[in-house]
């Protein structure tokens, strides 16, 4: 029918006004049924969707009825035998407790009898352990203290041998010494004093050369230099400040020597004098042959360090194998039982580096050194 009315439209029958008109009322006829046909369509898939709805509704109330009821018998089911279960699962814990009891007590029981025993093995072996540590402990103490003894009274008898050992070593070494110096120093004055003839007899001609030159030149210079001129005054003058200037720094360089030399000895008194105070006060109650060995053994020991090496080397000196007493009664026991006797005056050794004091050479000790260095002495 359509191709019809565009076939009636596309022929040169109808006017363009006819044709418009007609088109017009085509597309209004064609809306009108297609809205018709378009609400029958939807009132028939309405009430399909309604019953549709319906039977699906009624299907699934069935079928959710069905479920429920069955999974309520099974739930009714799965909740009686659960109680079941747990009605035995009670009856063996019970069961199982009662011997997981036993085992724990009797278990328990078994540790803790080793614990004890352990404990009491533990006890006897400390007690042997310590018994053994303080065994070797006394034995080794007792060991330090016999060679502690032992090393000093060794050390007192190498002073006493070596003591005897150094006078006989030094008589042998002087007398030993004397004659080859003898033999030597007569054999070296005999050719020395040859050649220092020789040369203080060309020493005596140059002096008395020099003597005569002097003279002519003095005798010259009086002779034809005027005495009242400048350069005589000057030349004078010049002489006398330099023997005033010579005084002066032999005065000087004197004092200074004199100082230091003071001062050098005044320390060295007061050393030796604190040194001889020490060991007048520790020497005193001690015999001589006992003193002389005690002066050996404290020669090396610096001043300060004097009262603990006394106290150490006092029995061992005495022979006493008794402990060490306080001050006040050691010095009073020796004081009952040994004679003080009076002190032999000796050299104080005290243990410092000796200050060597060089004195002032004079004309006299010079010439006697140059003889001596001459001579090979």
């Amino acid at each position: 029918m359509a191709d019809a009315f565009e076939e009636l439209l596309g022929g040169d029958v109808l006017s363009e006004d006819v044709k418009t008109s007609l088109t017009e009322a085509w597309e209004a006829k064609l809306s009108e049924a297609r809205e018709q046909i378009t609400n029958e369509i939807r009132e028939e898939f309405a009430g399909r969707y309604t019953n549709d709805k319906e039977q699906i509704v009624e299907a699934m109330d069935n079928m959710l009825t069905d479920a429920i009821k069955q999974e309520v018998e099974e739930f009714a089911h799965d909740k009686g035998a659960l109680i079941e279960a747990r009605v035995q699962y009670k009856q063996r814990m019970r069961e199982h407790a009662e011997v997981l009891d036993k085992f724990l007590m009797n278990a328990l029981k078994k540790e803790i009898t080793e614990l004890r025993e352990d404990r009491n093995t533990q006890g006897t072996n400390f007690k042997k352990l310590e018994g053994f540590v303080l065994k070797q402990l006394t034995k080794e103490l007792n060991e330090f203290h016999s060679d502690k003894q032992s090393v000093v009274e060794q050390k007192v008898k190498l002073v006493k041998e070596g003591k005897q050992l150094l006078r006989d070593t030094k008589a042998n070494f002087v007398r030993k010494a004397a004659e080859k110096v003898e033999h030597i120093v007569e054999s070296t004055l005999r050719g020395e004093i040859g050649s220092l003839k020789e040369d203080i007899k060309s020493a005596r001609e140059n002096a008395f050369g020099r003597k005569m030159f002097e003279a002519f030149a003095a005798e010259f210079m009086t002779s034809h230099l005027a005495e009242g001129t400048e350069v005589k005054k000057l030349s004078s003058k010049i002489k006398d400040l330099e023997g005033t200037l010579e005084e002066a720094q032999v005065q000087i360089s004197s004092k200074q020597v004199e100082i230091s030399e003071a001062q050098k000895l005044t320390r060295i008194a007061e050393d030796i004098a604190k040194r001889d105070k020490v060991l007048s006060e520790l020497l005193t109650p001690l015999s001589r042959d006992k003193k002389e060995i005690m002066e050996d053994l404290l020669s090396t020991v610096q001043t300060e360090n004097l009262k603990k090496q006394y106290e150490k080397y006092l029995p061992t000196v005495l022979n006493e194998n008794v402990k060490k007493e306080s001050k006040k009664e050691t010095k009073k026991t020796l004081k009952e039982n040994v004679q003080p006797k009076a002190r032999a005056q000796k050299t104080v050794i005290t243990g410092n580096k000796p200050i060597h004091v060089s004195p002032v050479t004079t004309d006299a000790q010079a010439e006697i050194i140059n003889l001596q260095k001459l001579a090979g002495l």
